[in-house]
C-alpha cells in the first residue's frame, strides 16, 4: 500500500523542509505541485500544504470558478500575519501552520488525510482521436464494467453536441437531474445528493448527461469541476466523455483527470488525427493511454497504430457484431467476453493501477 499522497505548493527551501519532516513524521508521501497547473494536485491530494503566495493563487482561481472548494487546505508560514489569515479564509484552509514551532501540529494534520493514494477515487476522460472513433460508446463501457469489479460509477457527459451518454446507455426515459438542470458555480456539490437526483442503472452507475431535452449550450468549468470533485468523493471511478474540441472545460478536465484514453481507429488517417490529439495532449495531461478500434481494412496492427499514434496502448478490440443495433435498442448492456466489455475492463483496471 502506498502511502497518501499530499500536494505541496511551498517555495521556501526551509519551509518545504519542516513541511517534509512533518509529513514523514505522519507516514505521508509528498508531491509537490506545478504551480503552473494548480488543478491537477489541488482535485486529486488527500492534502495540500500551500504558502501564502500559492494560497492567494488558488483563492483567485476558485474565485474565478477555476478550483471547486475542498477540504483538507493548510497554510504554512514562518509567522503568521492577517495577510495568511485571510488567504486561509479565501482558500477554505483549516489552519495556519508557523512552522518550525508547529512542525507536530502540522504532522498530526497530515496524519487525519485519510484517502489512500492506492485506493482513491479515480477520474478517466476520454475523448476520440477522430471523428466516429467510438469514445463516447467506451466511455460508457467502461462505467458499466466498474460494478462487476466492486466499483461504483459515475458517467459524465462534457459534450453538449453530442447524443447524450443517457440515450446510450439507456435510461433517457428515467426522471433525474441532466446539465440544463444543474446551476453549479464552484464550491462543493453534495455528492451523496447529486449521485441519487442522478438517472442510473441499478444504483451503481450514476448518468450526468447533456441531452434528454434539457441540454445547454456548452458545458460550464465550474460546474465540471465542482461535479468531478463530488464524484471523488462518492464513487469509485468518474467517467468523462469529451467532446473533440479544446474548450474551456475540456482543458480543465484534461488536468484533474487521473487519466485521458484517446480512441482511434486502425486506419492510416485514424493514426494521424490520433497524433495530431496525442500532440495537443502532451504536457496537459498527467497520464494518457490509447484504445486502438478495428476493424483494420488496411491490416494495420494495434502496435502499429501505437507506433504512429505515439501512446501508450492501453487495449485493442475488434469489431463487435450488432453493437449499433443494441445502442439503438434498450442502451447499451455489456456481455462477458466481448470486446467491448474486455477493452472497458482492460482500461478500468489500468486507471486503477494508474498504469495509463
Amino acid at each position: 500500500m502506498r502511502g497518501i499522497e499530499i500536494g505541496m505548493a511551498v517555495a521556501d527551501s526551509a519551509l518545504a523542509d519542516d513541511v517534509r519532516r512533518a509529513a514523514a513524521a505522519a507516514a505521508r508521501a509528498v508531491t509537490d505541485i506545478d504551480r503552473g497547473r494548480p488543478r491537477a494536485g489541488w482535485a486529486s491530494a488527500a492534502g495540500l500544504v500551500l504558502d501564502l503566495a500559492a494560497a492567494t493563487a488558488m483563492a483567485e482561481a476558485a474565485r474565478s470558478g477555476g478550483l471547486p472548494r475542498r477540504e483538507g487546505v493548510a497554510i504554512v508560514a514562518a509567522q503568521a500575519g492577517m495577510a495568511e489569515l485571510a488567504a486561509a479564509v479565501e482558500v477554505g484552509a483549516a489552519q495556519v501552520f508557523v512552522l518550525p514551532e508547529q512542525v507536530r501540529d502540522l504532522a498530526r494534520f497530515l496524519a487525519a488525510r485519510e484517502q489512500d493514494d492506492g485506493e482513491r477515487s479515480r477520474v478517466v476522460a476520454v475523448v476520440g482521436g477522430h471523428g466516429g472513433a467510438g469514445a463516447s460508446v467506451l466511455a460508457a463501457a467502461v462505467a458499466v464494467a466498474a460494478p462487476g469489479r466492486g466499483v461504483t460509477a459515475l458517467a459524465v457527459d462534457a459534450d453538449p453536441w453530442g447524443g447524450g451518454l443517457d440515450l446510450l446507455l439507456g435510461c433517457a426515459d428515467l426522471p433525474g437531474l441532466r446539465w440544463g438542470d444543474l446551476a453549479l458555480r464552484g464550491g462543493h456539490v453534495p455528492s451523496d445528493a447529486l449521485v441519487a437526483a442522478l438517472p442510473g442503472r441499478a444504483g451503481a452507475v450514476a448518468v450526468l448527461s447533456a441531452g434528454g431535452g434539457a441540454g445547454v449550450p456548452e458545458i460550464p468549468v465550474e460546474g465540471l469541476l465542482a461535479v468531478i470533485d463530488a464524484g471523488r468523493r462518492s464513487v469509485g471511478v468518474t467517467v468523462v466523455d469529451l467532446p473533440r474540441r479544446d474548450d474551456p472545460a475540456t482543458s480543465a478536465c484534461l488536468e484533474v483527470a487521473d487519466a485521458v484514453v484517446v480512441v482511434v481507429g486502425a486506419t492510416v488517417r485514424g493514426c494521424a488525427a490520433g497524433r495530431a490529439v496525442a500532440g495537443g495532449l502532451a504536457g496537459r495531461a498527467r497520464s494518457v493511454g490509447l484504445v486502438v478500434r478495428g476493424p483494420s481494412p488496411g491490416g494495420l496492427s494495434a502496435r502499429d497504430v501505437e507506433r504512429a499514434v505515439g501512446l501508450p496502448l492501453l487495449a485493442s478490440m475488434r469489431p463487435q457484431p450488432r453493437l449499433d443495433e443494441q445502442l439503438d435498442g434498450a442502451g447499451l448492456r455489456l456481455r462477458r467476453g466481448t470486446p467491448l466489455e474486455v477493452a472497458a475492463g482492460r482500461v478500468l483496471d489500468g486507471v486503477r493501477r494508474g498504469a495509463a
